[in-house]
């Protein structure tokens, strides 16, 4: 086998390779972030539709546009720029309206921001390749459609952790002493209006009642102390609601044939081409010798 030919079979496997392999998506996990460990990242759709996005991407992210993947985000970039200017976040806006060949136009683009855990939302500066996200802190996503650079709608998620998951309260008394306002052990009181059976009658209406017993009109409030519904701390599962799917999105038709891939089989035709020339040549040559 010539040298020529052994070039030809490896850039084949090579193409057959690359067209083989579908770009990796990272599965990351739903909801928020449980601590200052990973980055959490916020998906708003905004005018686009669609319920929310909360993802996080565990451990250190070295740039907003490793966040997105680590959580699982499913992006598009441009044709221009590449992945360097967010395009499309899971689909939107579609190809019908965007079509992503350069920068969006400003009356309808992802805008970037960032926050620390409890704090605000800030407008980032920097672009997605440039900004390192601080371990425990929030990207978002915005969809600005017809704003102008001061009226950039925010995530309309407050950009929290929500508390930890605290343990259940108990209403029961202690031992031996009976809760306030429930009658002594003994029985139930007889229905209103009615004596009890084999007792005396109760006293009239102008007899006032033994020392050291209220009156119906004067019974103390029970001091119960179960907690309200607004009491009640939150939990962990705060923003599932608004999270995107547990599983990893799949790749999609819209991500375009790879580069690489091309490269690989032009070479590969350029290669048998000039191979079915040289031969061809050399049998001419044969059948007409000079």
């Amino acid at each position: 086998m010539t040298a020529l030919r052994k070039l030809i079979v490896v850039l084949a496997v090579l193409a057959g390779t690359t067209i083989g392999a579908p770009p990796a998506f990272a599965a990351g996990t739903p909801g928020y972030c449980p601590d200052d460990t990973g980055v959490t990242v916020i998906i708003d759709f905004q005018q686009l539709g669609g319920s929310t996005i909360i993802r996080c991407a565990p451990g250190k992210q070295a740039t907003g546009h490793a966040a997105l993947r680590a959580a699982g985000i499913n992006i598009t970039g441009t044709n221009r720029w590449g992945e360097a200017f967010i395009c499309r976040i899971e689909g939107k806006p579609g190809k019908d309206t965007e079509p992503c060949m350069d920068t969006p136009p400003a009356s309808a683009y992802w805008s970037y921001w960032h926050a620390p855990n409890g704090g605000g939302w800030t407008y980032s500066q920097l672009g997605v390749m440039n900004r390192t996200p601080p371990p425990g802190s929030f990207e978002g996503w915005s969809f600005s459609k017809d704003r102008s650079a001061e009226s950039n709608p925010a995530p309309r998620i407050a950009p929290r952790r929500p508390n930890p998951q605290q343990p259940p309260r108990t209403n029961q008394p202690p031992p031996g002493n009976p809760p306030p306002g429930n009658p002594p052990p003994g029985g139930n009181p007889p229905p209103g209006g009615q004596p009890p059976p084999g007792g005396n009658p109760p006293p009239s209406s102008d007899t006032p009642p033994p020392s050291g017993e209220p009156t119906s009109a004067t019974t103390p409030p029970s001091t119960s102390d179960t907690p309200t519904s607004s009491s009640t701390p939150p939990s962990t599962s705060e923003g599932l609601a608004w999270t995107g799917g547990v599983e990893a999105e799949k790749p999609k038709a819209e991500q375009g044939f790879p580069l690489s891939t091309a490269l690989g089989i032009g070479a590969v035709a350029v290669l048998m081409t000039g191979a079915g020339l040289l031969a061809w040549r050399r049998r001419r040559n044969a059948d007409n010798p000079s």
